[in-house]
């Protein structure tokens, strides 16, 4: 008798707990819910009358990049980028579908919201996991309101958020999306140079800053005294640096640092006490950390001929797939990941899809600005280098790591000069035994060193 009066007691609380949480929206077909949540977002992505800013992260070795996007009922969205001229604007197309939820689907090729999410772009963007950026077309709307929208890449699960664009016009002009691009550009100008100390009270941790990556990097060790390296990606907003994924500090949680001008101090978003402190490392540092371009101005005489006899092999190496290839770009710091030699070549008739090879370096810091630098046989694994390095038909590439330094018993210690340590235009490397090796390095981009460009044809 008891067991049935404990039944039909839990009984009674389930049709309970049942009546008393059941409205008309749980009553409702599972796929009418979906036609009203689709319906509700079309509302609140066309709603914004300056339209977006979103953060587009891709494969989690970068940071985030802004792309703004302005909606409208008939599919139609307007995009910019701030990898862009600033008032460049393309019109694609969008649309909402449901797929385990409500999808925003970008399903017609545009370059400048592609640009995150196909397998080769202009800047050599490619990540440890895949090719290019790594970044989505198809975002899962996770909520959305006039406030944010928040979302997860369909096939990388990415987080992405967009949040409305204020200004007093409802017109894309100059004074809403270019102002916002070049404020954007103005920040990162000012806040990614440089090397920082991340500062809780006595406790600090250095921060070494990636500008091209968008990512703030920190050596810890493990339990085992090994030392890792730890990553925080970022965007720049108008506004300063904003973190990924909160970063647990001593305790104190950081979610970004607020931009102000004529400093080089920047306090941590909201009311905490952390701060981001710039500090000018040394020259050998510098060219470890930075991103430093080859260029022919200064190469002397006994780096031009090897650069050559690299650039030929490029040459007799391409003719056998039909192509010619040539030098889009070459970089010596860390591009990516790891120090080292970073080459990009190309085909002249595709002068866009880069063939990235990366060898690495090992070096020893003999002073501030002397350096010892040596190849340490590791390639990039998903890269080319390994592939234009010597063999039967090989691109020669073993002649332009020549310059540095090939082995560890055939290192090269440089001296390095610069014009300003604080902010440097270039670096010069400067062989301390071997005449005529020396090379100047700049900060800015340079493509095509050698004049090998489509734009030369």
């Amino acid at each position: 008798m008891m067991k049935k009066l404990l039944k039909a007691t839990l009984l009674l609380a389930a049709l309970t707990v049942y009546t008393s949480c059941s409205d008309d929206n749980d009553l409702k077909d599972p796929s009418e819910r979906l036609q009203e949540a689709t319906a509700k977002y079309m509302d609140v992505l066309t709603s914004a009358p300056n339209g977006w800013a979103m953060t587009m992260y891709g494969d989690l070795d970068f940071g985030g990049f802004n792309v703004l996007c302005k909606f409208e009922k008939n599919g139609k969205v307007t995009i910019a980028n701030e990898k862009f001229a600033a008032d460049t604007t393309a019109v694609s197309h969008f649309k909402l579908e449901q797929s385990s939820g409500v999808v925003l689907s970008f399903d017609e090729y545009c370059e400048l919201f592609h640009y995150f999410s196909d397998p080769v772009n202009n800047d050599g963007y490619n990540s440890q996991t895949e090719n290019g950026f790594g970044a989505d077309l198809e975002f899962r709307i996770i909520s959305a309101s006039a406030d944010s929208v928040v979302m997860r890449g369909k096939k990388h699960d990415t987080k992405i958020v967009m949040t409305p664009l204020t200004d007093d016009t409802t017109e894309i002009t100059d004074s809403v999306w270019a102002k916002y691009l070049r404020e954007v550009a103005a920040v990162a100008k000012v806040m990614q140079k440089g090397s920082y100390h991340m500062i809780l009270g006595n406790d600090s941790i250095k921060m070494k800053a990636n500008r091209r990556n968008r990512v703030l990097s920190y050596t810890t060790t493990d339990e085992e005294g090994n030392r890792l390296t730890k990553k925080l990606p970022y965007i720049i907003t108008p506004n300063g640096i904003t973190l990924y994924e909160t970063f647990n500090f001593k305790g104190e949680k950081v979610n970004g640092f607020r931009y102000a001008s004529d400093t080089d101090t920047y306090k941590q978003e909201g009311t905490g006490n952390i701060t981001l402190e710039k500090f000018t490392p040394t020259l050998c540092e510098q060219l470890v950390d930075g991103i430093w371009y080859l260029t022919t101005e200064e190469l002397g005489s006994f780096a031009k001929p090897r650069w050559n006899q690299f650039r030929n092999g490029l040459l007799s190496f391409g003719k056998a797939y039909n192509q010619e290839l040539v030098i889009r770009y070459a970089v010596f710091g860390t591009m990516r990941n790891r120090f080292g030699l970073t080459v990009g070549p190309v085909d002249k008739a595709s002068p866009y899809s880069v063939f990235v090879s990366e060898c690495y370096f090992d070096y020893k810091e003999k002073s501030n600005d002397e350096i010892e630098v040596w190849f340490n046989g590791e390639f990039d694994e998903l890269g080319n280098a390994e592939v234009f390095y010597p063999n039967k038909d090989g691109a020669r590439m073993q002649y332009a790591v020549q310059t540095f330094g090939e082995s560890k018993t055939n290192s090269r210690t440089f001296k390095i000069e610069t014009d300003n340590i604080k902010e440097p235009t270039y670096l010069k490397l400067i062989d301390q035994k071997t005449s005529g090796n020396y090379m100047k390095l700049m900060a800015e981009p340079v493509y095509f060193p050698f004049g090998d460009g489509p734009e030369q044809q």
